[in-house]
This record gives C-alpha cells, sequence and structure tokens, in this order.
C-alpha cells in the first residue's frame, strides 16, 4: 500500500490483449483475526504463513495514516496446509517497539519485515532477539524479496530499491517512481509501480534503469506482484479490486478473481495456493490456483 498515492487514468488503447486465463483460482477459506493485513509471505519447508498488520486508523483520507510510528503492528502466524486460526506471533511492545509492518520475505532462518524507515528482522525459531537493520534516507519501506542470498526492500516514497547488507553499506537498485511490490523469479527482479501503474523488470545490480511492461491500461494501483512456475505474473491491483495474471511473454492480461483492496498477495508453491490479504476488510483470502 503507497504512500502518497497518485491519481490514475483510463488510457483507451492496448497493444496487449486480454483472454480466456490459462490458470483459474478458486476461493476454498477465508481467514479472519487480522488488522489491517499487508502482507503474506509463505514459509514451505515449516509449512507456515506471516502476515504483517498495519493496524491503524482507517477512518479519513489518504494514506499517511497507513504509515504512522504508532507502534501498534504485530505479525500473525498461522499453520498449513489447514490454514488454521491466526495467532499474534510478534507484537509491538516496550522492549520491541514497531509500526505499521508491511511487506516481508524469509532469508537465512530469519523473517525480514519492513518497518516504514527500516527493516526489522525476527528469527524464525524464536532463538535470537529481533534485529533492526537502519536503511539511511528511507522514506516509505514498502516490500521485500529475496534471490536467496540477500534481502531487497523496496522505497515507495523514494522511488528506489535497495539490496540490503546485515552490517550496512547498502547497494541502490534503480527502480520507477512510487514502487510498491517485488519479486525474483530465475533470476531476474521484477516490481509494480503503484503510481505508475505498470510492471517492471529491474536490474537488482543497479547497472540498467527499469524496463516498463507498457500494461498501464489494465491498473489502477498495482501493489503485490509474485510469479509462477511457468513465468505467469500474478499482480494484485488495489484500488482496481482484483488479481490478474500476466502472460510470460507480458502480452496478455487476464482477470484472476475480483475483491476488495487485495494487498501484497503470497504464493504456497508447494500446495498450488495463492494468499489474499484484504486490507480494509482485515481477512486473508485463500485460493488454490489450477493451470487449465
Amino acid at each position: 500500500m503507497l504512500k502518497n498515492a497518485l491519481p490514475w487514468l483510463v488510457l483507451c488503447f492496448s497493444l496487449t490483449s486480454v483472454a480466456t486465463a490459462e490458470w483459474s483460482a478458486k476461493k476454498i477459506r477465508q481467514i479472519d483475526g487480522f488488522q489491517i493485513p499487508e502482507c503474506v509471505v509463505v514459509d514451505e519447508a515449516d509449512a507456515k504463513a506471516y502476515v504483517s498488520n498495519v493496524t491503524a486508523a482507517v477512518e479519513g483520507e489518504g494514506y499517511d495514516r497507513f504509515w504512522a510510528h504508532d507502534g501498534n503492528g504485530f505479525i500473525s502466524r498461522f499453520s498449513l496446509p489447514a490454514a488454521s486460526q491466526p495467532v499474534e506471533w510478534k507484537k509491538s511492545n516496550d522492549s520491541f517497539r514497531f509500526s505499521g509492518p508491511k511487506g516481508m520475505c524469509i532469508l537465512g532462518g530469519w523473517l525480514w519485515v519492513t518497518d516504514i524507515d527500516r527493516v526489522l528482522r525476527f528469527a524464525l525459531d524464536g532463538k535470537q532477539p529481533p534485529e533492526v537493520i537502519a536503511v539511511p534516507g528511507a522514506k516509505a519501506l514498502n516490500d521485500m524479496a529475496t534471490d536467496g542470498k540477500y534481502a531487497y526492500v523496496s522505497d515507495s516514497g523514494a522511488g528506489k530499491c535497495y539490496r540490503l547488507h546485515h552490517r550496512g553499506n547498502h547497494e541502490e537498485i534503480p527502480a520507477p517512481e512510487g514502487i510498491n511490490g517485488i519479486t525474483f523469479f530465475n533470476g531476474k527482479m521484477y516490481g509494480a509501480s503503484w503510481g505508475l501503474r505498470d510492471i517492471y523488470q529491474l536490474d537488482p545490480e543497479g547497472g540498467q534503469p527499469p524496463q516498463a511492461f507498457g500494461l498501464t491500461d489494465y491498473f489502477k494501483t498495482p501493489d503485490g506482484i509474485e510469479v509462477l512456475d511457468d513465468g505467469t505474473f500474478v499482480v494484485s491491483d488495489s484500488e482496481g479490486n482484483q488479481v490478474v495474471t500476466i502472460s510470460p511473454d507480458r502480452r496478455t492480461v487476464t482477470k484472476l478473481l475480483s475483491c476488495s483492496a487485495p494487498a501484497d498477495i503470497g504464493i504456497d508453491r508447494r500446495r498450488s495456493l495463492l494468499f489474499v490479504p484484504r486490507f480494509f476488510d482485515s481477512k486473508v483470502d485463500v485460493y488454490q490456483l489450477k493451470n487449465n
């Protein structure tokens, strides 16, 4: 979910096509017990899913209220495949205060979580205290992803991404204005721009500028992004109230499902499950994915 979201325009032409979906999604479960869920990330090896809860006031105009240093954030966890009722796994308290957690990734036995202008790390086994990774100059850290070696974070406010190093000296990666969701697939990095309403290929080495897919016709505010094993992209469109697929050749966009305010989606590849956090409804919907 982007801070200071930009207005969107509807364009009336397209160089791509809309076709019948090769993938389908059947809703099999709805999980309650969240407070403004923003992101779902799955630990397939341990059969657990984690959900970030912004826990901010929903009254009023604009998105700034979801970026307040209010100390109200928490992380939920539930088990798979049954997707049992979530429990509060990590909660802000006097000894370790955090606010508005959003994007997450799992790397090296740790859950990495954005916290507005810094990144947090929680040991999955609970045997080590949580850690803070400073990101100097960060404005609105949003999503996280990993290539299996490093953790990466998007800064929606600054239009940047960073490759993180535990002891600092983070590397800056060029990104489009309003960068939101990020992900990796087969060594390549991709991102969704909320403000520019398009999907981009990014260069994790920082040498090349972002390359747009050219799909602005189909989105209001792209949020989360994942890539399925066959190269199909799955993108949540928060204000468009939809989740879509993009064909591997980046030309065909298809509505996969409709729902209110989908945020940063998660994938369980082992069980072919799609998790869709519904930001304003404080629910997570679970879908069974099928390749038709």
